[in-house]
């Protein structure tokens, strides 16, 4: 509307302008023919009275322009320059005045006193991220002269690798974010663990990366049947890890909304912790397992727990939390324990014992060679949380244990894209460990839909530690005012041009041109209302320390490396441990097919022998008689001999 405003009103003030140009520039031109005459004829006489009279009756210019081509030229020559003078002029005083303009705002660029917050430029864009480099993590795409050129997160910068990506359901997070940062990752070589709520991005992408060499692994906790397997035990090795073993199965099986009660909890704990380093320190390698934790719980009493652990030596790992779990009183133990197998109730399940019977998946190898892992979670339900979070948490630690104490020299790099974040259950301590990982190779992009969500999961303002641990945050759009009024404030306060124009009142005002004033006022960068009305095309990208960037968002199919993409579907991963699940699968199924068959031929033989079957029908009718005298005489029989059973019996 404001542009249509302004073409509206060119149009009906560049008549008015020309005709003055008219007026003030042909009387110049005829004196500057005088002038060159003048010269040619070595006269020091000039008649200025044609000018005067010029000036006095406009008319004669027009007539002047008309007549004379020589006069004619020079005008159109003189009224050229002097417009782009004009133009030039005005930029610079606009520019100067009130900085730039976006969508009907004036923002002041060289006057901060309501707010300095702004947008960045292109130049200084091509400073601070690559532009038109393509190569490290990729945010959109720019407008740099006619070409949409690709913005990038330098493998170099001064930046962290953290990123924190808001986007609502439809915002294309995976679109635009998370497959074209697979094939980013890919270019560059470096290893990734990524969340995969739908599976669609294991669809389609996990053979693209097998093509370029990569060790790709999925734990897929929705089609168990289509995982390989990962044994949480394998990890434990000392009362540490078995600590933040128990504190992530802890945080990840409470039901939602439950009162939190620490001695309960506490006590669960101990116990956990105490029944998995007994498993871990004494069973055979095979037995080595979480289902060997559940079946302690579920195939023993109390009592037959304690004597187990009783007799264990002080100096074992296990003693200690046994001891501060048996404290507590019978009653109590009881219900912790039932409590605990309610938890864990998940691995009465044989597939779910299967899968996590032994490990095919090395959570260390990542750093060693080019890997992708997939955790393929369910959106729907929270039942195998605890696993993804466990899967995640040892990531974590193994990885940076690795980087510590390993030779530095030749270790992949780690990029965790963490699609639908507090879906995947909640990891602990993840706000040191996103804190720390920097130094380590390892980076994080959280992707959640909106505050509320990652507020839920990290409560107690554990969520804006995450966010504030992200050098770079990338806002793909919102549905909520929460998340709205939140990027809003990250956005700040711009000082902006308030334009106002004041005319008399009446008959007066009818030739009052008005007076125009120019005040400096406060304003947000955007408004909540506007981030939840950003075009889905747009998003906005924050960077710590700098100004904020409107960029288009990149569509995966306009990655140079789309071409290589063949999908596949999730059904055809299977593991060889699954064998034996697919061929129970087949079997069932050619059972069926067998008994199908079987009833069908049944049928057929029953339509051809119906005179077979009205034999049998008089036959019946004749014996039927018979028949029932005897089955009196039998059930009298039966009741008799039941009578005496019981008898017997008590």
């Amino acid at each position: 509307m404001h542009e249509k405003h302004n073409y509206k009103l060119l149009l009906y003030v560049f008549p008015l302008y020309f005709i003055a140009c008219i007026y003030l520039l042909t009387p110049l031109v005829v004196l500057k023919q005088q002038l060159n005459r003048a010269g040619i004829m070595n006269s020091s006489t000039i008649d200025l009275s044609a000018i005067g009279d010029m000036y006095k009756n406009p008319l004669e210019s027009f007539s002047m322009i008309i007549s004379d081509c020589t006069v004619r030229k020079g005008f159109l020559l003189g009224f050229l320059l002097f417009t782009i003078i004009l133009v030039i002029l005005y930029f610079l005083f606009r520019n100067m005045e009130t900085g730039e303009e976006q969508n009907g705002v004036n923002y002041l660029k060289d006057n901060g006193t309501q707010g300095t917050a702004n947008w960045m430029d292109n130049e200084k864009t091509k400073k601070v991220l690559g532009v038109g480099t393509e190569n490290g993590m990729v945010f959109g795409t720019i407008k740099d002269g006619i070409k949409n050129k690709m913005v990038t997160l330098p493998p170099d910068t001064f930046f962290n690798k953290n990123i924190a990506v808001f986007g609502a359901s439809g915002s294309m997070k995976s679109r635009s974010f998370v497959r074209p940062n697979i094939m980013q990752i890919a270019e560059l070589g470096e290893s990734m663990i990524l969340t995969d709520p739908k599976a669609e991005i294991f669809e389609s992408m996990s053979q693209f990366l097998k093509d370029k060499g990569y060790n790709v692994k999925a734990l897929n906790l929705v089609n168990m049947v289509n995982s390989d397997r990962w044994n949480p035990l394998n990890e434990i090795t000392d009362d540490i890890s078995a600590q933040s073993f128990a504190e992530t199965v802890m945080a990840n099986t409470k039901a939602p909304g439950a009162r939190q009660d620490e001695f309960w909890d506490k006590t669960e704990m101990n116990l956990l912790k105490a029944l998995v380093l007994y498993v871990v320190k004494e069973n055979p390698e095979e037995e080595r397992n979480l289902s060997a934790v559940y079946s302690m719980l579920a195939l023993n009493d109390p009592s037959t727990i304690d004597a187990v652990f009783r007799a264990l030596p002080p100096s074992h790992a296990a003693k200690m939390p046994y001891n501060i779990y048996s404290q507590a009183s019978e009653n109590v133990r009881t219900g912790v324990v039932i409590g605990l197998g309610s938890k864990l109730q998940v691995f009465q399940n044989k597939l779910v014992q299967d899968l996590t019977s032994t490990s095919d998946i090395d959570l260390t190898m990542p750093k060693k060679e080019k890997c992708a892992y997939f955790c393929i979670t369910s959106d729907m339900e929270s039942t195998f949380d605890f696993i993804a979070g466990l899967f995640f948490s040892f990531l974590f630690i193994k990885l940076v244990k690795y980087a510590d104490y390993e030779v530095k020299e030749g270790q992949k790099d780690v990029y965790f894209i963490l699609d639908e974040f507090p879906n995947i259950g909640a990891i602990p301590d993840f706000t040191k460990k996103i804190s720390t990982m920097r130094s380590r190779g390892i980076s994080s992009c959280v992707i959640f839909q909106n505050i509320a969500q990652l507020q839920n999961r990290y409560p107690n303002n554990g969520w804006s530690e995450i966010i504030g641990n992200c050098d770079s945050r990338l806002f793909l759009g919102a549905t909520d005012i929460i998340t709205a009024e939140f990027v809003s404030k990250l956005l700040g306060t711009a000082t902006v041009n308030d334009v106002s124009l004041s005319k008399s009142a009446g008959f007066e005002g009818m030739i009052d041109f008005g007076k125009i004033t120019n005040r400096a006022v406060k304003r947000n960068l955007m408004n909540p209302d506007e981030i939840l009305r950003l075009p889905n095309e747009k998003e906005i990208l924050i960077l710590r320390g700098q100004k904020p960037l409107i960029l288009d968002k990149m569509d995966y199919t306009k990655h140079r490396l789309s071409k290589f993409m063949r999908p596949i579907k999730v059904s055809d991963y299977k593991p060889d441990w699954t064998q034996e699940y697919f061929n129970e699968t087949n079997k069932k199924s050619l059972a069926k097919e067998v008994k199908d068959k079987t009833s069908e031929s049944s049928n057929n033989l029953e339509n051809s022998n119906s005179a077979a079957k009205e034999f049998q029908v008089k036959e019946s009718k004749n014996t039927k008689h018979s028949f029932s005298n005897s089955k009196s005489s039998s059930n009298i029989k039966n009741t008799k001999n039941k009578t005496t059973r019981k008898s017997d019996f008590w």
